[in-house]
């Protein structure tokens, strides 16, 4: 186990390991240069890039988007 031979983490307040956590992943995404992707995200994305596609007039300013957020109707 990576404990056992780093034994100073053991000694990180659970706040530092928890950030030691993240910069370890961030430092292996970016050496791995994968991202990992969950399926349902990309069919969402496929699907919205494809009706863009379609229709790329179909658009809303963001003024617009703000608009129907804050007067309650969703986007």
């Amino acid at each position: 186990m990576i404990l056992e031979t780093l034994p100073a983490v053991r000694l990180l307040s659970p706040r530092d390991k928890r950030q030691l956590a993240e910069e370890l992943l961030d430092s292996a995404d970016a050496e791995d240069g994968e991202v990992v992707v969950d399926a349902a995200i990309m069919e969402l994305l496929d699907r919205r890039l494809a009706a863009h596609a379609a229709n790329p007039q179909a658009v809303s300013t963001w003024e617009e988007v703000q608009s129907r957020v804050f007067s309650g109707r969703g986007a």
